[in-house]
């Protein structure tokens, strides 16, 4: 899962099995708009996002009527008591199906296919959710933004057909008797999330459910290439966490020696536990292994894996040059699962402590600003502030942001440079006034060195000029 944005999302969904060309074709779809809707309804912030102001905007003002309904009411009680939320709530949207009009569960689904969450509500919930959609005519809501919908499908269908579906039955060396689906629902704002339906016959039906959080300048949803890192990831999800959980009771141990570590860090995603950070792991480094598969510039790797890094995955460029091993050795290993066990071994043999000693030593630190941080007497003819690391840096990313008084306490910026010679310089230049206060922010996530790490820390410069 990634960040939660209050964004426009559309369903993509596609049918293509694995007998047939692995083709996305982007198309909305009607259950996840009404789960996602439905938990925005509620009041649960993961689903209340306001990026597509005028679709969410209609959305409130529809169903104001019904923001009483007994359904909402039941979702925050099972909330409470089970947790239902984030990728809960996509479980269930894609095993249900609409059949003349009425909600019901898909037949033939495998015992516990279904997210555990859910348990003994299910039943009910379906009940309420059915005597809503009806009272609610969501139909004809849906119905009234195809437009819309057809916007983001057109935009997104340019993206994803760059896709390369077939890398999965390559890297992991199983060929899943089923569909890719590729859904993106308007109302889940950065929320991403890979679930999947697993049938009596053995069959499945895998889903990508991706968000939207960029829109033109009339609101409407526009898709970037990068988008690919979040396909590739939620789809990963299918094959690695069935491995993680096969395989977790054996690195339970020291997996919960680094989730205590990175605990904090972990929670900030939604991931509350061990065994989830263990299949995170496994889809991320695969992910990296995808772009190193298909000619990813050593630059984008880097920012890659020391992004990973900076997030909890501290062990993860080990773990990426195992599969790398993996790769080369298919004839002793066919499939990922049979590779496992080097990968429990190499995680097992790890010292948490050691390895968060390590990343954060690599993390750069800004040394010195040339303005010390809370001066009073700046002379407002100073036309530069120089910016100076520990280490050579990246030369992309950089940013800043406002500070504390925002807008009025924001210089005026007329560039910014690397110094391209010493490469741990970053010079801003400016125009100040006289007698003025100024705030600024250099957040840890936009700067980051030439091994792909982010600073350790976010920093602060707050000054004032002499009259």
């Amino acid at each position: 899962m990634k960040m939660f944005l209050g964004i426009l999302f559309i369903s993509l969904t596609t049918s293509a099995t694995f007998s047939q060309s692995l083709i996305l074709n982007p198309a909305v779809d009607e259950k996840t708009e009404l789960l996602s809707i439905v938990f925005r309804l509620a009041g649960e912030q993961e689903y209340i996002n306001n990026e597509m102001k005028g679709y969410t905007d209609a959305i409130d003002k529809y169903f104001n009527p019904y923001k009483d309904d007994e359904l909402l009411k039941f979702v925050k009680k099972i909330r409470k008591k089970t947790g239902v939320s984030f990728d809960a709530v996509m479980s269930m949207a894609i095993h249900v199906e609409l059949a003349n009009g009425t909600i019901r569960l898909k037949n033939n689904v495998e015992k516990g296919s279904l997210d555990c969450r859910w348990g003994k509500y299910t039943e009910q919930f379906i009940l309420l959710l059915n005597n809503f959609y009806q009272r609610t005519d969501f139909s004809g809501f849906f119905s009234d933004h195809k437009p819309l919908y057809s916007i983001a499908e057109d935009r997104f269908s340019e993206i994803v057909k760059a896709t390369d579906l077939a890398w999965f039955k390559i890297f992991f060396g199983e060929k899943p008797e089923g569909s890719y689906n590729l859904i993106i629902s308007l109302t889940n704002g950065g929320g991403n999330y890979g679930v999947k339906v697993r049938y009596l016959d053995g069959t499945e039906e895998m889903y990508s459910i991706i968000g939207s959080w960029e829109t033109d300048s009339i609101g409407n949803p526009v898709y970037s290439k990068d988008i690919t890192e979040t396909i590739i990831h939620e789809f990963g999800h299918s094959f690695c966490n069935r491995l993680g959980e096969k395989y977790y009771p054996e690195m339970k141990t020291v997996a919960d020696a680094f989730f205590n570590l990175v605990e904090d860090n972990m929670r900030r995603q939604a991931y509350s536990n061990s065994q989830i950070m263990v299949n995170e792991i496994l889809v991320r480094a695969s992910v990296i292994r995808y772009f190193q598969d298909h000619t990813t510039t050593e630059m984008k790797i880097k920012r890659m894996i020391g992004a990973e890094q900076v997030r909890g995955f501290i062990w993860i460029s080990k773990l990426i040059n195992s599969m790398a091993k993996y790769e080369a050795s298919r004839e002793a290993y066919p499939t990922l699962d049979k590779y496992m066990p080097e990968i429990v071994k190499l995680q097992n043999s790890l010292s948490p402590p050691e390895e968060l000693k390590v990343t954060e030593e690599n993390r750069p630190k800004l040394v010195a600003f040339s303005i010390s941080n809370n001066s009073k007497d700046v002379d407002p003819a100073t036309r530069e502030l120089i910016l100076t690391f520990n280490k050579p840096m990246m030369t992309r990313p950089y940013g800043m942001s406002k500070g504390k008084c925002g807008d009025k306490c924001w210089p005026d910026i007329t560039s910014v440079r690397w110094n391209t010679d010493k490469k741990n310089e970053l010079v801003v230049s400016w125009k100040l006034e006289p007698n003025h206060t100024y705030s600024m922010i250099f957040p840890a996530q936009f700067i980051m060195d030439e091994n792909g790490f982010f600073m350790k820390e976010t920093y602060y410069l707050d000054f004032s000029t002499k009259k």
